[in-house]
């Protein structure tokens, strides 16, 4: 049996949305810091001993997130037509960053959204 590597990086951003169509307090306008986990594996590692760089899983993931950060959700082109709950935010993130690891070695695993210190969604997709 071989080994994997699982590394994470945490980022954050603030943002604004609305839930069309909730039927509590998330219908009206309202914001959150959001937290991002993003989990990589990898079965081997590079000639520096690296399954991947800490600081480009960083930059990337940063910045994916800048296109969210300090905007309203709802206007973003990712968002048409659907509520950007946070179960789509990290979908969004989720293929963003699938397709900027396409040249690794590493897989990107799973994409872990924070809306606040007690509720996350942690989306991952088959392989």
């Amino acid at each position: 049996m071989s080994g994997r590597y699982i590394l994470s990086i945490v980022t954050d951003f603030s943002a604004s949305h609305i839930l069309e169509g909730h039927p509590g307090k998330c219908s009206r306008l309202h914001g959150h810091n959001w937290s991002v986990e993003v989990e990589v594996e990898a079965r081997e590692l590079d000639r520096l001993g690296m399954a991947i760089d800490f600081a480009e899983l960083k930059a990337a993931t940063r910045q994916i997130v800048e296109t969210m950060d300090h905007r309203h959700l709802n206007d973003l082109p990712e968002f048409a037509g659907i509520n950007p709950t946070a179960e789509h935010v990290a979908g969004a993130i989720y293929r963003a960053l699938r397709t900027w690891l396409s040249g690794h070695h590493a897989r990107l695993s799973a994409v872990t959204v924070w809306e606040t210190a007690h509720a996350r969604v942690r989306y991952t997709e088959e392989d």
